[in-house]
């Protein structure tokens, strides 16, 4: 690493990691950019990650195994940024990825903008019947990104960042803000406060619109599929008032924000929930609006979202009818994402896929299949204007072009108004009912 400072300390938060964790470790391996430290911050596993870390850290010596008993995630977030030498900080979730370029392209933005953060997108995946499948999150508006912000100067541009572990951090100025995770028991929503406070004390802030961080949506293990977590949320929010009232913010945007956040994680946790762990956050929902009524009013305003204004202004029995849409709707897309990778499955993906539509549901199907864009054949369309012209390089043909050359592949409909004629065209065409999925 030489004598000067190393520019990026990354801190790896691991526990029973031992399933993912190889892959995990080699995503940052094998980036493109080598100037750094890897901090393996072990919280008293109790599977084989002990050893899988011990032999890593023999093959490289830019990764130290930091042994701390505390298993919460604050705990060891925060002791990975007291160790930490870097310049920058990146933190890593050990049942995840990094993109290969991603600290590269991280690190030479900051560097460009002199910021105090800067980050990009994140994209979902999971696994199935040995093949992977994911779709990007883009976390801001699309006049934030790729250009310079300081909320502070700024407020109407307020944003705070929804996945922290997308960015790097300027070490200097965690310290000299004083951010902190919250160690709360329970090592549940502790980034949240830390994500409010970056991104309302950074002088400077970057946001790029490219994923480059691999966020895993399929680990039961994680603490997003614990139903017992319940009231934490509610706790987690008190910490962030206290946090504003010590550091005397009395700017009006910045609060309005943290009770729009509120009441936003609020619904979007109980519909998670099930029986009597919804109701008890439910129930502290009911008191923390109570006690916030006047200050939520104060602020009206500035205006909320139609998804936090119905959680403050409707009545608490279509509250709770609208948690049971939320959950309808969720399970819906769950449903529809499990029959998407079935049917690739079952068709066996070596006889290919065509994907059939070139509109937005067309690029949303191909995003989804990025990790198998090997096993694409091409696009098809029953637009003439679109023939011969090419979609992230694939090449789109017309329909009876495509199924001459591609009588085999699985054709995936992405077409929302006309996929029932489209299925009975390529059933015309002698393409098997068997081999057609409408997305």
């Amino acid at each position: 690493m030489g004598k000067e400072a190393i520019r990026i300390s990354v801190i790896v938060t691991i526990h029973n990691a031992e399933k993912y964790i190889n892959e995990c470790l080699d995503s940052v391996l094998c980036q493109t950019f080598r100037d750094m430290e890897i901090l393996c911050i072990d919280g008293g596993s109790t599977d084989r990650t002990p050893e899988i870390l011990r032999t890593y850290a023999e093959k490289d010596r830019r990764i130290r195994i930091i042994n701390d008993p505390d298993t919460g995630y604050g705990h060891k977030v925060n002791r990975g940024i007291q160790e930490a030498k870097g310049i920058y900080i990146s933190v890593l979730e050990s049942d995840d990825m990094y993109e290969p370029c991603m600290l590269e392209v991280l690190y030479e933005t900051a560097e460009k903008h002199h910021v105090d953060f800067v980050n990009g997108n994140y994209t979902n995946f999971y696994d199935g019947g040995g093949l992977r499948f994911g779709y990007i999150t883009r976390m801001y508006q699309e006049k934030d990104y790729n250009c310079l912000i300081d909320y502070r100067k700024e407020p109407e541009r307020f944003g705070v960042t929804t996945r922290y572990w997308t960015g790097l951090f300027r070490k200097e100025f965690l310290e000299r803000e004083r951010i902190k995770m919250n160690e709360s028991p329970g090592a549940s929503y502790q980034d949240m406060s830390f994500r409010f406070l970056t991104s309302i004390l950074a002088e400077r802030a970057y946001h790029l619109d490219i994923p480059l961080y691999l966020y895993r949506i399929d680990n039961p293990g994680s603490s997003m599929y614990d139903l017992k977590k319940t009231v934490e949320i509610a706790d987690e929010h008190e910490f962030l008032k206290r946090e504003l009232m010590k550091r005397d913010i009395t700017d009006r945007f910045i609060w309005h924000n943290a009770y729009q956040w509120k009441y936003m994680d609020f619904r979007g946790n109980m519909r998670h929930l099930k029986g009597r762990y919804r109701q008890e956050l439910f129930d502290r929902y009911l008191q923390e609006l109570e006690k916030d009524r006047a200050l939520l009013e104060e602020y009206s305003d500035l205006g909320y979202s139609s998804f936090v204004g119905e959680m403050i202004y409707e009545t608490p029995e279509r509250v709770k009818a609208l948690l049971e849409q939320d959950e309808v709707v969720e399970r819906e897309e769950r449903e529809k994402e499990q029959r998407f990778s079935d049917d690739i499955l079952n068709a066996g993906i070596e006889r290919g896929i065509v994907v059939f539509g070139c509109g937005r549901i067309g690029k949303t199907v191909l995003e989804r299949l990025r990790f198998v864009r090997g096993h694409l054949c091409c696009l098809s369309d029953n637009s003439e204007a679109l023939w011969n012209t090419q979609i992230e390089g694939i090449n789109i043909l017309p329909p009876e072009e495509t199924v001459r050359r591609y009588p085999d592949a699985l054709y995936i409909v992405a077409n929302k108004l006309h996929a029932q004629d489209i299925r009975r065209q390529l059933q015309d065409m002698g393409i098997s009912e068997d081999m057609i999925s409408i997305y």
